[in-house]
Formats: structure tokens, sequence, C-alpha cells
């Protein structure tokens, strides 16, 4: 344990001197581009992932992960420190929809895709049970296919005993026990909490993908902060669409234009979450979620972002963004 606690000092140590160095021999600016660099980096990446657990992603700020199995009916809970995962929980028995992702309101469907827990609530009606979360279904994606619906909970079962369907219409039901366990193990923070859903499990997340995706983000902010309006719109897939519905012709002559002012920018990224996206035609999608700051002379923004990418070799093609 000393040995590797010595080898980490040393390695700080090292790229602290080369900082120093770079700084003493050219100034801040080629601080900066060094340490940009590194960010743009797989290698860089790959280093500092390779003792994280990534099976399910990449978490910065997160509470608590689920992972719905739809055909398996089973609910899985992990907590998130460090992006470590620990696993809590894994109830059996849920309750479902339909097979297949949901696509319009009224099919029975239960969504596939990655939501957040919007918020908890106690039902008014007692055949959904003592509590209830409201997943963010639709979300971006959601909607830029032109999916429809609301209403998607985790709920509870009749608190009267009665019996309900062996299939629901659209959400994640539980009996009211494991409902509450489920509750107990969220600690009140279900607000910083992701729902992955699929329609029957999915692959395991490589870190080489994860390093990839965190690599090209950096890359993707850099040609966007320094008006690379070529490299920049490289990054966009054919037939990517905003999550306003503007197309990626629209949007491509709406940057132009930005990007023509060559206004210096401040774009800052942090509190950075990577999720693998569930995907029936076998493409490779993720939803990648921060918090954004940025400025210029006449803007500012602070607030969050998210990218649905699909990773592709050794970038990243944007879906859609919001």
């Amino acid at each position: 344990m000393r040995y590797i606690f010595v080898l980490v000092l040393l390695s700080f140590s090292l790229f602290a001197n080369s900082i120093v160095d770079i700084y003493r021999d050219s100034g801040i600016k080629a601080v900066e581009a060094y340490i940009q660099k590194q960010l743009e980096s797989k290698k860089y990446w790959d280093e500092k992932l390779q003792n994280l657990d990534l099976q399910f992603g990449y978490y910065e700020k997160l509470d608590s992960l689920l992972i719905a199995n739809k055909k398996a009916k089973e609910l899985t809970i992990y907590s998130n420190r460090d992006n470590k995962l620990e696993l809590l929980a894994k109830y059996g028995g849920v309750i479902v929809g339909a097979d297949g992702d949901k696509a319009k309101e009224g099919d029975l469907k239960t969504p596939l895709g990655v939501y957040t827990l919007r918020r908890r609530f106690a039902p008014d009606d007692p055949f959904y049970g003592p509590l209830a979360f409201v997943m963010s279904y639709p979300n971006t994606y959601d909607k830029v296919q032109g999916k429809d619906g609301h209403g998607i909970w985790i709920h509870g079962s009749p608190i009267d005993g009665s019996a309900r369907d062996p299939m629901s219409k659209g959400c994640i039901v539980l009996d009211n026990d494991t409902l509450i366990l489920l509750d107990e193990k969220l600690q009140n923070k279900s607000s910083n909490s992701i729902v992955i859903v699929s329609e029957n499990g999915m692959k395991d997340v490589e870190k080489s993908e994860i390093a990839i995706l965190l690599s090209e983000l950096f890359r993707w902010q850099r040609t966007w902060r320094d008006n690379d309006i070529e490299e920049y719109l490289d990054f966009y897939d054919k037939d990517f669409k905003r999550y306003d519905g503007m197309s990626r012709k629209d949007f491509s002559k709406r940057k132009r234009n930005l990007f023509l002012r060559n206004q210096k920018k401040e774009i800052v990224f942090s509190n950075i979450n990577i999720s693998p996206y569930p995907d029936e035609s076998g493409k490779r999608l993720f939803k990648i979620a921060f918090h954004q700051k940025f400025t210029t002379k006449t803007y500012k923004f602070r607030g969050s972002k998210e990218l649905f990418v699909e990773l592709i070799g050794d970038s990243f093609k944007i879906i859609t963004e919001r």
C-alpha cells in the first residue's frame, strides 16, 4: 500500500513539475494548451479510468443508479460514490408494460432509455400504492423521435391488497414492501438518481469507450470555444435534430453565423455523467449530461447540458442535444 502511495505521489509530482517547466519556458497560455491536449487524449483518460468500475457508465455527480430489466422483471439499485458503484439491492417480480419500446400514448409499453427521477410523491389514488417516483419520460431523445405519452412512474400496488394486472400500463410497479425498501435505499436523494430501462439487459460498458467519449467531449468543447466551425459541425450526425426540432441544416447555418463573430468564449464542463443508452437497433448510444458554464462578452449561461450520441470508432456523432 505504501509503495502504491509513493507511486501516486511521484506521478503527481512529475506532472506538476512538467506544468511548472512549461510555465517557466512558455507562460500560462502554453500550460492551458498542454492541459487541453491531455483532456483530448484517450491515453490520459485510459490512465485516469483504469481503477474505476464503468460497467454501467461514468458518473461524477450521482447518488443512485437504478437498472430495470423488462424481460427479467428485475430492478437493481446501486449507490454511487466517487464513480464506485455499490450494489444495494436487487428486486424481482417487477411488473412492467408490454414488450418493446414505448412510442405513443396508450401503447401500454414501458419506455426504454435513460431517465431521471423528477420527484417523489404520494398518489391520490390508493391503487398506485403509498408513494411513487416520476420518471422523466419523454426525454429529449424520445421527443425528437416523435414519441409521446406521459405519467411513467415507479410506484406500488393497491393499498387494500387487491390483485392487479400482471402487466402495467407502462409504469414500473413494485409490491409495497419493496417500494418502501427502495425509498429507504434512496435516502431522500431520488432527485439525483438515474434509471436505465432495457428490454433484456445491456452490454457492459468498456473503459476504452468512456475514454473515447471523454476525450472527444473535450475536443468538441475546444472546437466550440475556438470557433472552429468545420471541426465542430463534424461532430453532428447527418440526421441531427435539436431538442426543439431544428434540423441539422438550419442548426449549421445558425452556428456558422455565430462563429463568424469570432467571439471569445469561456466554456467549462463539470459534473459529467455518461450513461449507456439502451437501443434495440444495435447502435452504441450514450447520454452525456453535465453542468456547463458558458460565457461571452454579451451572454452568460449556467446550467445543465445533455448530448445523446452514437459512438462510432474513435469518435462520436451527436444525434440530439439540449
